[in-house]
């Protein structure tokens, strides 16, 4: 509760402001960017969580190769061990934020169940609770403190400053998530739901994250997280934590979310012009020579797995690529005009009789 109740403390650089205007002035055209991806919202939503669960495990740092993390992302898998187990929990807990993204409330109750959640077939994960005699003599009754209590006052002075409207979103999360951790209120597994929860409360109040995977930038700012928490960590203790860096680093990844789905709806929208079929086939015409199903998928993430296996099968009837290898690991390669003439490439270091 320090970091909550002391944030009169705060102060707002020119820098910070000129990015706290850049991400709400990018936040008004969010409603349009409902309506233009309101006919492939289901496949926004599933990629989002492959997406934010794959990342996850990258910066739980688990111990499962990248081939694995992308099954367990994709698909319904069974757990081989308890680290599967607990991601797969983690997936359950994403994807149903995902498809209920303004249901989320700030209530410890919510927490009771994530922890639930993120428990099945895991290890039990529960609010901590101390045990204290009520007068102080031996022979007194135990008075049991759980830190369930604790956290519901966390959320009340959360309440309590929201209410007053003098700061801004991206603070108060900083400040509530630096009091969660600093709790401790479970039994294990704090950071993960402190990861959770923060992403719970910028999925309600920003809803760029139901197209942009927000653990993806958070793997890649890393460095800058760390960073952030440990100095406002640094001064925890004193009553007046510096959460100015770990706020700055939440509006960056929401300027870079911002800028990503922007770009992405131009292209949403060129495609939307075009047959799908044509333009896989121009990607395939103008991009690498090499690739894989894997590449057209999240080249074109809106288009069927139905109609990328069609395209390919007529190119590859007409001669345009071929099929390198087999199974999961294939790759097609483009054929280039002369090839498909039945020309052949001169080597002008070939050796002759």
């Amino acid at each position: 509760m320090i970091a909550l109740s002391n944030m009169n403390r705060l102060q707002v650089s020119t820098d910070t402001l000129l990015l706290l205007l850049k991400v709400y002035e990018a936040k008004g055209k969010e409603f349009y960017y409902d309506e233009l991806f309101s006919k492939d919202k289901d496949v926004f939503t599933k990629k989002a969580v492959e997406k934010n669960v794959f990342y996850f495990a990258k910066i739980l740092d688990m111990q499962l190769t990248d081939a694995r993390l992308k099954l367990i992302s994709h698909k319904k898998m069974v757990a081989k061990n308890k680290t599967e187990s607990f991601l797969m929990n983690i997936k359950d807990a994403l994807a149903s934020m995902q498809r209920h993204p303004k249901e989320f409330e700030l209530l410890p109750n919510e927490f009771d169940n994530l922890a639930k959640m993120l428990s099945k077939d895991y290890e039990p994960i529960k609010f901590m609770s101390t045990e204290k005699l009520k007068d102080g003599t031996l022979l007194a009754a135990k008075k049991t403190n759980g830190k369930k209590d604790e956290l519901e006052k966390i959320i009340d002075i959360y309440n309590q400053q929201n209410k007053t409207k003098q700061y801004e979103l991206t603070q108060l999360f900083s400040n509530f998530y630096i009091d969660f951790m600093n709790a401790k209120l479970f039994t294990a597994e704090n950071e993960v739901i402190a990861y959770i929860g923060l992403y719970a409360m910028l999925l309600r109040d920003f809803s760029v994250f139901k197209y942009v995977s927000f653990y993806e930038l958070f793997f890649k700012r890393m460095e800058q997280y760390t960073l952030a928490y440990n100095q406002a960590n640094y001064y925890y203790a004193t009553g007046f934590p510096n959460t100015d860096l770990l706020s700055k680093f939440i509006l960056d990844i929401l300027d870079e979310a911002y800028e990503s789905v922007n770009t992405y709806a131009r292209e949403y929208t060129f495609e939307m012009k075009m047959n799908k079929s044509d333009n896989i086939e121009a990607t395939i015409r103008n991009g690498k020579e090499i690739f894989s199903k894997e590449d057209l998928r999240r080249l074109h993430p809106t288009v069927s797995l139905i109609t990328i296996d069609r395209t390919l099968k007529r190119l590859k009837d007409e001669g345009l690529i071929q099929l390198l290898g087999k199974g999961r690991s294939s790759k097609w390669q483009r054929i280039d005009e002369d090839r498909r003439r039945g020309g052949r490439q001169l080597d002008i270091f070939q050796f002759t009789d």
